[in-house]
């Protein structure tokens, strides 16, 4: 077995790790994209408040699933990450004391460097909770920005004829 990686354990965080990073990058690139935008969207916008009934309402409805995309996996392995990572230094530190024997005495020419990798899997459990973390909670104050915007404008356009 591959220890080197911290087991099946490493392996499964190596590979939610390029998924994290992936939604990661797609994020940055929505909202860049965004922002470059932000002229065509506010166009968009002000035509949709301007027609009024339910079409501002179903155009932010329709922006808001744009900017929710990967969420719940966020969440997801904002909390799954840790658990797969404790996982992995359990199952190796075991591994470890299995192979000291009854006695717990280091097998010839080992140090206890070995110790140190048992840590791996929760080490990289950590940094991808914490990417996902950050991922998340970027996205979702942007969402809310750009949501109270909006409801400002709703509510500017809504008072304003009425009180000139």
């Amino acid at each position: 077995m591959n220890t080197a990686l911290g087991g099946p354990a490493g392996w499964l965080l190596l590979l939610l790790s390029i998924s994290v990073l992936t939604v990661s990058f797609e994020r940055i690139r929505f909202w860049l994209l965004w922002w470059r935008r932000r002229t065509s969207h506010q166009q968009q916008w002000m035509e949709m408040v301007r027609l009024g009934g339910h079409r501002p309402t179903a155009w932010m409805e329709d922006r808001d699933l744009e900017m929710r995309f990967g969420q719940a996996f966020l969440e997801a392995s904002m909390v799954i990450a840790p658990l797969i990572g404790l996982i992995g230094t359990v199952l190796a530190l075991s591994r470890l004391l299995s192979a000291m024997g009854p006695q717990l005495v280091l097998p010839p020419g080992n140090t206890f460097s070995a110790f140190g990798d048992v840590l791996i899997c929760t080490a990289m459990g950590l940094v991808v909770s914490l990417m996902a973390t950050v991922t998340l909670h970027v996205t979702r104050a942007l969402t809310q920005w750009q949501h109270s915007i909006w409801r400002r404008d709703l509510h500017r356009l809504a008072i304003g004829p009425q009180n000139p």
